[in-house]
This record gives C-alpha cells, sequence and structure tokens, in this order.
C-alpha cells in the first residue's frame, strides 16, 4: 500500500518514535536499499555472461549488410 505524506510531516513522525523503534526502522532502510557492486564484480558479471557465436556473428553482418543496401535503394 503506497500512502503520500508530506516530508515535514514524515519527519515528525519519525522523531516522536522511540529509540527501538528508530533502530528498527534504520534496520529496515539498511535491508530494502538496492545492493551495490564494486567495478571487479561488474567486470566478472559482464565477462561471465552471454556471447555471440562466429556464425550469429556472421548472421548479424549480413543482416546489416542487407538492410544497408536496402535503406539506399529507396
Amino acid at each position: 500500500m503506497k500512502v503520500s505524506i508530506p516530508f515535514q510531516q514524515l519527519l515528525t513522525a519519525v522523531k516522536t518514535l522511540t529509540p527501538a523503534q528508530k533502530e528498527k526502522l534504520r534496520q529496515n532502510l539498511v535491508e530494502n536499499q538496492p545492493k551495490k557492486i564494486g567495478k571487479s564484480e561488474f567486470i566478472k558479471m559482464l565477462l561471465s555472461g552471454p556471447v555471440y557465436s562466429k556464425k550469429q556473428i556472421q548472421t548479424i553482418e549480413e543482416n546489416r549488410k542487407s538492410i544497408a543496401k536496402w535503406r539506399t535503394k529507396s
């Protein structure tokens, strides 16, 4: 469920929380943040991804040439 609360009102509500509730809120916010990956992890992910075979690359090149010919004929 989404609720639209003005920021100032939200800030006031958070300030009224007990220290235990604030800690629980902080933990919940930290857990739900997207994980950041480092540069080396990103490179590993890219290198382990799918790659085109030589036949697929050849097919793509042929299709590009065909499209280029078609475009210049018009």
